[in-house]
């Protein structure tokens, strides 16, 4: 197993507030001080945000991630990456933790587990939009045990990577993921193994331009009719095929393309943004055409919330065009 190239060492310790802003992200808050709002003297000393592991720009379209130098690594094609699971990290901790005397009462407090919880979230979210990321690489002495958690800058060096990374595959399951640098267009974006429904296929390559496009009711069509506050309601039997059309066969969040089919079709899944049981109308403005995955990421996803908005404006401004 290789190493990462030296050329990508840290040679400057930047402030992780100039990476952060460098990157393209709002610091403005790291002016305030989130327990009290009141402004601090140093920003870029705002222990609410500089202790930060990753990022993310308000709507959600920029993200980015600390790696350690020390810990990157060069696979089997020569490109450089970075193996983790923060989730899992997040969970050891609160373990460990929880066995601790003290802590019997539920009320365990260590900064590390939200800000693994919060790198892993912005990993997944980046996946699942099929969304490049930056990172800032950190290079250092690996911390001893006794020194976790205390808020310390053990950073030797820091600074912004000049090159995009993207999310080669993240595990629904387990929380795994393996970072790329380089752009996901040009480094073997086709061995996403990990999300086999989500392999790009690229329109005109393995499928016809007017290739059907299917969902998950095409062979088990759900009922005509469905209740809300006792109300029975009809569905829409055009509202699917209209919702379909327009995706082009292409998931309406993440633009990968939905998989080919044994009939020659393309499946995506069709999927209600505000669902039906919380009052959310049967109509092509609250219906998107995802893949698989994305269908369940959005069902399930830490991020759910946030991407319920983010398909919501994907949906309105498709429609407005």
């Amino acid at each position: 197993m290789g190493t990462a190239p030296e050329n990508l060492r840290p040679t400057s310790k930047s402030m992780i507030m100039d990476c952060v802003q460098n990157a393209g992200i709002d610091v403005q808050a790291w002016g305030i001080r989130k327990k009290d709002g009141k402004p601090v003297s140093q920003p870029q000393s705002n222990g609410g945000y500089c202790y930060e592991w990753s990022f993310r720009s308000g709507d959600g379209r920029i993200s980015l991630l600390c790696v350690w130098f020390e810990e990157m690594d060069v696979d089997s094609q020569g490109r450089v990456c970075f193996v983790g699971n923060l989730r899992a990290y997040g969970d050891t901790l609160i373990r460990q933790l929880e066995k601790d005397p003290k802590n019997r009462s539920r009320t365990i407090k260590d900064p590390r587990i939200n800000r693994a919880q919060h790198f892993s979230s912005t990993v997944e979210l980046a996946h699942v939009n099929a969304r490049d990321v930056r990172v800032v690489i950190v290079s250092g002495p690996v911390r001893e045990k006794e020194d976790e958690g205390s808020e310390h800058d053990r950073a030797i060096g820091r600074q912004l990577d000049d090159q995009k990374w993207f999310v080669e595959s993240f595990d629904d399951d387990t929380g795994a993921f393996v970072l790329v640098r380089g752009n996901r267009h040009q480094v073997n974006a086709s061995l996403r193994t990990t999300d086999i429904e989500e392999i790009p296929v690229e329109p005109g390559v393995g499928m016809s331009s007017d290739a059907d496009v299917v969902d998950q009711f095409a062979t088990d069509e759900r009922p005509d009719t469905y209740t809300y506050n006792g109300v029975q309601r009809y569905r829409d039997p055009s509202v699917r095929r209209r919702v379909l059309k327009r995706s082009g066969g292409v998931c309406e969040l993440t633009e990968v393309p939905g998989f080919l089919m044994a009939n020659g079709g393309v499946y995506l899944e069709t999927h209600h943004i505000i669902p039906l049981s919380e009052g959310g109308p049967d109509t092509v403005e609250n219906v998107i055409a995802l893949t698989a995955g994305a269908h369940r990421q959005v069902h399930f996803g830490v991020d759910r919330d946030e991407l319920r908005a983010r398909c919501l404006e994907i949906v309105a401004s498709r429609i407005g065009r």
